[in-house]
């Protein structure tokens, strides 16, 4: 199997696997952004106007089909763009040297081609979870583009840029980071106690950890970007909030410059569960497609 297909469809599963453990937290920070709510009254809107705790999974069926395509460009981008800057450095010295930059630049690469993947999907999510549209998906895509056109449909690209370009730079930096540094201290606990073997849960808690660590890394600076990208995108008449700065101006003069860290903590403590799950499941499959790979 080649091994951007492999990547392709680690980063699927793993992209479906964190979905499923932060959508709800996604749709509460999606309204405290959007209505300048608390994380009280968000979930109280959510409850009353859903009928029920399933208002938190409203607009999941959309992101669900579509987030696993988008990890598995993510991740493809970012394993394919790795390699060539590896392949195409002259020795091991440099190789070894240049790897955390390499690392870098692959990942805010992969954060570039996504964006414009997710731009879209994000626009039809914010409508859904905001209740801007009433519907499925993909009527909801249509309206859009039928009302507002293609400009609609990439209603708030220009922060989701400044949200994900570098930032997913950051993330993978982290990561294989984390990785390495808790590798080292498992080796040397290893070397300790003799006969311990490493891998299994311990595997599993290292990846886990370094994911955690990487999703809250990549958010902590970029919050505000968010708030700015699901407000614009939230918006129905395209009229109202002009460019990114004239939205960022406008909820300054109306709410005051702290709404535009509405939903911070639920984006920091949904961060670690969301990209564990999304590790953990691209390492997993990605084993499991490097082991067929093995055997032809």
């Amino acid at each position: 199997m080649n091994p951007v297909l492999c990547d392709f469809i680690a980063g699927s599963f793993g992209g479906a696997c964190g979905l499923l453990v932060g959508h709800p937290m996604d749709t509460i920070k999606a309204w405290q952004q959007n209505s300048n709510y608390g994380m009280g009254s968000a979930m109280y809107n959510i409850i009353i106007r859903n009928n029920g705790l399933r208002g938190f999974y409203r607009g999941m069926y959309f992101p669900l089909l579509s987030n696993g395509a988008l990890n598995s460009v993510v991740f493809a981008v970012y394993g394919s763009h790795l390699r060539y800057l590896q392949k195409h450095t002259r020795s091991d010295r440099l190789r070894k040297a240049y790897w955390r930059k390499h690392v870098f630049l692959a990942g805010s690469m992969a954060g570039l081609a996504q964006v414009f993947l997710a731009c879209p999907i994000e626009v039809v999510k914010v409508r859904l979870q905001t209740l801007s549209f009433i519907g499925h998906p993909w009527a909801c895509l249509k309206d859009i583009f039928r009302r507002e056109g293609l400009s609609g449909i990439y209603r708030g690209i220009t922060p989701m840029m400044f949200r994900d370009v570098l930032p997913y730079g950051v993330y993978m930096y982290v990561y294989e980071y984390m990785l390495e540094i808790e590798e080292r201290l498992h080796r040397l606990s290893k070397e300790r106690l003799t006969g311990v073997p490493i891998g299994g849960a311990l595997q599993a808690s290292l990846i886990a950890t370094a994911g955690a660590v990487a999703g809250v890394a990549s958010w902590m600076f970029i919050v505000p970007f968010d708030v700015v990208k699901t407000v614009m995108q939230a918006e129905t008449d395209p009229s109202v909030h002009k460019s990114m700065m004239h939205c960022f101006r406008s909820m300054i003069k109306k709410h005051g410059w702290r709404s535009l860290f509405r939903g911070s903590l639920v984006i920091i403590a949904r961060a670690a569960p969301v990209n564990s799950a999304t590790f953990l499941g691209y390492e997993y499959c990605l084993e499991k497609c490097h082991h067929l790979l093995d055997e032809k």
